[in-house]
């Protein structure tokens, strides 16, 4: 992705989508702490905060790897190095989205 206007604005707007997912999941994370084991089960089964999880999962996924690229096309002279690390990124990434949707799904139904 060269388009650099583009990365900005999406950066943006998945800190946007993470700002009120913050304080739910703070929310939520205090509530789990006294909740059961059973009680944690059903509050993730709901399909409310398992959507509101992902979601916040997602664009903290996306928000970090545009910022790690960001970072990386700042202070990384060499382009091979540079697009290894790239490389490594996207696939991290990615596979993170992958797993935490299987999981996500799986766990709904």
């Amino acid at each position: 992705m060269k388009n650099y206007a583009l990365k900005w604005v999406l950066q943006r707007i998945t800190a946007t989508i993470m700002i009120p997912l913050t304080f739910w999941f703070i929310y939520s994370a205090i509530s789990l702490s006294k909740m059961s084991y059973d009680e944690i089960n059903i509050f993730f089964n709901s399909y409310v905060n398992s959507l509101l999880f992902y979601v916040m999962m997602i664009s903290m996924l996306l928000h970090s790897k545009l910022g790690l690229q960001t970072i990386i096309d700042d202070y990384v002279t060499s382009k091979k190095i540079s697009k290894n690390i790239k490389g490594a990124l996207n696939i991290n990434a990615y596979m993170l989205m992958i797993l935490i949707t299987v999981f996500i799904v799986r766990n709904i139904l």
